[in-house]
């Protein structure tokens, strides 16, 4: 917060306002078991559905519904491709943290589960192995043991103590076990519209008034400033990360200024077998 005044009085101002359980990782409860501080689930689950957000009530509601199923359906073949006690995230994102564990001294106080786990000079963490807690506060958001508790556990292992496999320090959240009750789940199919049973309801909904606005419906989000500064340069939207193609090869990786004949030796070469053919030609009907 320091550094943000330093750079922009009002933004520190501004982020001042906001209690910091709401934006910074450092203040989070650890009940979600989450360190996510962005919407992107959110984000991912809208891109899902565009094609069904400009329809009717019942139709958009129809077209999530079949997008569940077939969700359910891809999520349950995966799982059944999966091997491990952790989800395929999990187990991906538990071998970094091992990867990284092996740099760090541990020392043990002798008595009790806690241990002094240091890696740079200055960064010494404390690891409570039976509260399940690290000073870097990493395992209580997230559920799974920060690089310090790996650390402090093979420590713990190495002096006799029974730890089991590493990965049932993790919380259930992240395992195989859990993600198979979380899509047990189903959402069954249903019968068309013509189908349905009609009923007498009391009151008629109407459809809101509609107003047709000037040009092309809009399906696209609206980006912010920052995203429209980043795309554009000099009032021209920016080229950058594509790949053009030659007007001339076809090819990518350069253009028809910076050709250096490809486009030409293919047309002389298309020309050459056509002048040839015609030579053909020519002297067999003479």
């Amino acid at each position: 917060m320091d550094e943000l005044k330093a750079f922009n009085k009002k933004a520190h101002l501004w982020l001042s306002k906001i209690p910091p359980l709401h934006w910074s990782r450092a203040y989070f409860s650890g009940r979600a078991v989450s360190d996510i501080v962005l919407n992107n689930m959110c984000e991912v689950f809208n891109g899902k559905i565009v094609e069904g957000r400009d329809k009717p009530i019942i139709s958009a509601l129809e077209y999530i519904r079949e997008y569940l199923m077939r969700r359910i359906v891809t999520v349950l073949n995966v799982i059944e491709r999966s091997e491990g006690l952790l989800t395929p995230k999990a187990t991906e994102l538990f071998e970094g943290i091992k990867r990284d564990a092996t740099a760090y001294h541990v020392q043990w106080n002798g008595g009790g589960d806690l241990y002094q786990v240091s890696g740079k000079p200055n960064h010494a963490r404390v690891v409570n192995l039976a509260a399940r807690t690290c000073s870097c506060r990493a395992w209580e958001i997230t559920g799974m043991p920060c690089r310090h508790a790996v650390a402090a556990i093979w420590e713990k292992a190495a002096n006799g103590g029974r730890v089991g496999a590493l990965e049932s320090w993790v919380h259930p959240v992240h395992t195989m076990e859990r993600w198979k009750q979380v899509y047990s789940f189903r959402v069954n199919p249903i019968n068309g519209r013509t189908l349905w049973t009609r009923v007498n309801a009391p009151t008629t909904i109407t459809p809101p008034k509609h107003h047709t606005q000037v040009g092309r419906p809009k399906k696209l989000r609206k980006r912010s400033a920052v995203e429209l500064e980043e795309m554009t340069q000099s009032g021209r939207l920016s080229k950058k990360h594509t790949k053009g193609a030659c007007s001339k090869c076809k090819k990518t990786g350069h253009n028809s200024r910076t050709c250096k004949g490809q486009g030409e030796a293919a047309k002389t070469g298309k020309l050459g077998k056509s002048g040839n053919a015609g030579k053909k030609r020519k002297a067999a009907a003479n």
